[in-house]
């Protein structure tokens, strides 16, 4: 019981952090009419997201060294965890959009911060009309804007503590658009992974590392699920070498 109401204390200072850092990096973005949205995504955001995980007793092992692109990126991650969105808020990502389902709108202090980088919303898998079309403007704003894109390859659908189905949407994407794809592995212990259920998590580290850069020039449109297939593969293999559960 102890147990339980520290971590609650500790995640509701990590949730009057995120908020704050909603409202102080959108406001900046609002007064500046856009001009400092960068400044909140290499600077701003990455401070609060490393101090939300400070407070939760994660230690951020990075080993993820990107070079800023001179062409439009398609970053893509596994998605194991309620943290990977301050893990990734880490790497200080420029010029990027991160794509989230609008299924977390309903998050009010993560929305806020979300609209302070320039999150796009993607309409859930039963909408399937507005979805297709949400990918097609997308991959027409990529070429005119030049601007790179983030998203997990899993979608928010799925469980925790392994590697689920990927999404074929972000990958069509990344064909049409003949952006080279970065995979970014996450991995966050089992037993330091936070819940909805204020379940006491342990103090741990949790790893970020680059898999690979694939490039997608050659790819062909009938051979993209044996792509994906590919990259699938290159992610459990990764998951199954820490031990603990097996991905298949």
């Amino acid at each position: 019981m102890r147990k339980k109401i520290k971590y609650i204390y500790h995640f509701s200072v990590g949730l009057l952090l995120l908020t704050t850092m909603g409202i102080i990096a959108l406001s900046l973005r609002i007064v500046s009419f856009g001009l400092l949205t960068d400044f909140n995504r290499k600077h701003l955001v990455p401070a609060f997201s490393k101090a939300i995980l400070y407070t939760l007793g994660i230690t951020l092992e990075n080993e993820v060294k990107l070079e800023e692109p001179d062409r439009p990126h398609f970053y893509t991650f596994n998605h194991n965890s309620h943290l990977d969105a301050f893990i990734l808020m880490c790497l200080g990502l420029t010029n990027t959009r991160f794509l989230m389902s609008e299924k977390t709108l309903h998050y009010i202090p993560a929305t806020l911060a979300a609209l302070a980088i320039g999150v796009l919303y993607i309409p859930t898998k039963p909408n399937k009309e507005r979805r297709l079309k949400f990918f097609i403007k997308l991959a027409e704003r990529i070429k005119k804007e030049k601007v790179s894109i983030a998203g997990s390859s899993e979608g928010t659908g799925g469980e925790f503590n392994t590697i689920n189905q990927f999404n074929r949407g972000v990958y069509h994407m990344a064909l049409v658009s003949e952006m080279p794809i970065v995979a970014i592995f996450i991995y966050t212990p089992v037993e330091s992974n936070p819940s909805t259920d204020f379940r006491p998590i342990k103090k741990g580290t949790v790893r970020i590392e680059l898999l690979d850069i694939i490039p997608t020039t050659d790819w062909k449109l009938e051979d993209l699920d044996s792509h994906i297939d590919q990259i699938r593969n290159m992610y459990v293999e990764k998951f199954n070498s820490f031990g603990g559960a097996k991905a298949k």
